[in-house]
Parts: structure tokens; C-alpha cells; sequence
């Protein structure tokens, strides 16, 4: 498929850490520098070897003190140019993203299976939900950061269900903080393999897997500090149905916890194996919870078509 991205060379930024500066991770010292940028976008770049501290190439666990000189190449975000081609209106035109609920400061929408919420580098060329987005509300593209406008939180590629799009830089702050703050409440359906506990809580530390990067793992101590909660809604014969409540919000934590404790989602490739009966892995965020502006509101959707059918399987095994 021929891309029409926009193209253009790198831009190169020299900084000297100030005197007074704590010492800190890289990424987030050039992310405060850069605050139009998201803090993942410099770690991606410094996986990428395009970030330097004193003419050494930095790695993700690089500290920068007072006098460092830092040296940053930014590529260019890219863009589709959505008229340049018939192929691309079409591809847009096939992503069935529903409009769940509109105000006029951000949107609740549902996002489907098999959709990258953003472009994970800056050289990646497939068609995300941001494209979309931004082919439906050209204004969203000065909300949030460069590399990932419209977007202050995710879900994973081929995990379904409802999300917030803030429409306006007020909202889009406000609902960082209330991100940070623990502020909004999410609640996940999923299947998973064996029998888990009727309730439970996971508390594994998530990290980065040092070997395969679009991995994470729970086997790393230093690794950020990772909560969730769950409570079974069904058994089956060799499997379960569960209702998922992450209090933080690290990548892949859902994933990684319930292969943590032995219990994998079904179709998980990543943390478990594929499956013949679900093309993906079986996870749904079915709840949003929050207040806005001091209006509560609350959104819960069914789960999708192929996790019931899914469970309509499993049934049958019982």
C-alpha cells in the first residue's frame, strides 16, 4: 500500500543539563524539555540510538546530572495525507470505530480489535485510530503531544472497547491528571485459561523484557509498581470469565498479571498461546467511570461479537 507520509529530515537539538538540575532518567529530562513530545516518544528514540549524552549513546537507564550535553535528532511525525489517495479513504472508511458518547470538550469511543491506538515509532506506516481520528476532527491534531494527538491513554492493538478522546487541550489536561490521580475507574472483560480464585488482587512490579522489547515482564524487581484487581463471573471447564479492575495503568498489565499467576488471556500470543477459537487475545475494556468539571459520568458497553461467541464455545464444552 503506498503510505503518502509526509517526509522530512531529522531535526537535531543540543541541550547542557543547568547546574541546578536533580539528577534524573533521560527520558523524562527531555521530555520536560520537549513538553509538545510524550515521554514514550524519547524512549522510543533512545531505543532507536538517536539520543546521545556526552557523545555516548544513551540507554533507557541513562541518569543525566548538572553539565551533561545531551544531543536529541527528532524525526518527523508522520502524517497521511487523507485526499492523496483512493486506497487510504477506503482503508479509513473499513475501521469501525463507534461513536459511543460526544461532548463538546472530548468523546467516548470504541475502539475495535486489530486498530494501534497510535503509530508506536515515528517510522511505523500503518493506519492507527489517531489517523481516523484525525481524518474525522482535523482540530484534534493540536490536542496532546505531537506524536500521538487526541490520545491520553491506550489500549492495546488487539484489545477492544471504550476510550476517551479529549477534544481540547483543557480536557486533554484535565484527564492526564485524573489519569495520574488514579481518578478514572476502568473495568476490563476477559477470558482466561484454568481456574482462577473467585477474587483477587496482583501486585507484580512490570518492566520492559530486556530481551524482547515489545514485551514486558513481572520477574523484574525494579520495575514500576503494578496493581490489579479481579473477580470471576464465570467458570468453565478449562477456563474463565473475568471482570478485570487495573488501578494502575502500565503496559500490557493486564496481559502480564494474569500470566503472572498462571492464568493467561485466551489467544494471547504474547503471554500465552494462540488460540483456534478467537483470532486475538480475549480482552474487552467494557467500563469508564469519572468526572468531568464536576459531572459524573459513567459508560459501560457489552462485550464484542467474538468474545460472546467465544464464550457460546466454552459453554459447549462444559
Amino acid at each position: 500500500m503506498e503510505n503518502h507520509l509526509s517526509a522530512s529530515v531529522h531535526t537535531t537539538h543540543s541541550l547542557i543539563v543547568p547546574q541546578e538540575e536533580e539528577p534524573k532518567r533521560a527520558d523524562l529530562f527531555i521530555s520536560q524539555q520537549f513538553p509538545l513530545y510524550s515521554r514514550t516518544f524519547f524512549q522510543t528514540l533512545i531505543d532507536q540510538n538517536l539520543v546521545m549524552v556526552n557523545n555516548k549513546k544513551a540507554k533507557a537507564s541513562t541518569v543525566i546530572k548538572p553539565f551533561d550535553q545531551i544531543t536529541v535528532q527528532i524525526p518527523p511525525v508522520p502524517t497521511i495525507n487523507y485526499e492523496a489517495s483512493p486506497e487510504i479513504k477506503k482503508k479509513l472508511g473499513e475501521i469501525d470505530v463507534n461513536i459511543v458518547h460526544e461532548e463538546r470538550e472530548f468523546l467516548i469511543i470504541s475502539k475495535p480489535a486489530g486498530l494501534m491506538t497510535h503509530k508506536p515509532s515515528p517510522y511505523n506506516t500503518e493506519i492507527t485510530l489517531v489517523d481516523w481520528l484525525l481524518s474525522q476532527w482535523h482540530q484534534l491534531a493540536l490536542v496532546g503531544h505531537h506524536d500521538r494527538p487526541g490520545i491520553v491513554h491506550r489500549l492495546d492493538k488487539d484489545t477492544s472497547g471504550l476510550m476517551i478522546i479529549p477534544r481540547t487541550n483543557h480536557a486533554h489536561m484535565i484527564m492526564s491528571d485524573l489519569f495520574k490521580q488514579r481518578a478514572i475507574k476502568k473495568k476490563y472483560i476477559a477470558l482466561v485459561h484454568g481456574h482462577p480464585a473467585r477474587t483477587g488482587t496482583i501486585e507484580f512490579p512490570i518492566a520492559r523484557d530486556n530481551v524482547n522489547r515489545n514485551k514486558m515482564t513481572h520477574t523484574n524487581q525494579s520495575g514500576r509498581p503494578a496493581l490489579t484487581h479481579f473477580v470471576v463471573k464465570e467458570y468453565f471447564e478449562n477456563s474463565s470469565l473475568i471482570e478485570v479492575s487495573p488501578i494502575t495503568g502500565r503496559t500490557h498489565q493486564i496481559r502480564v498479571h494474569c500470566a503472572a499467576i498462571g492464568h493467561p488471556l485466551i489467544g494471547d500470543h504474547l503471554y500465552g498461546t494462540k488460540s483456534s477459537l478467537i483470532s486475538r487475545h480475549a480482552l474487552h475494556a467494557t467500563s469508564l467511570t469519572f468526572a468531568f468539571n464536576g459531572k459524573p459520568f459513567v459508560f459501560n458497553q457489552e462485550m464484542p461479537m467474538d468474545m460472546q461467541q467465544l464464550i457460546n464455545q466454552l459453554k459447549k464444552t462444559i
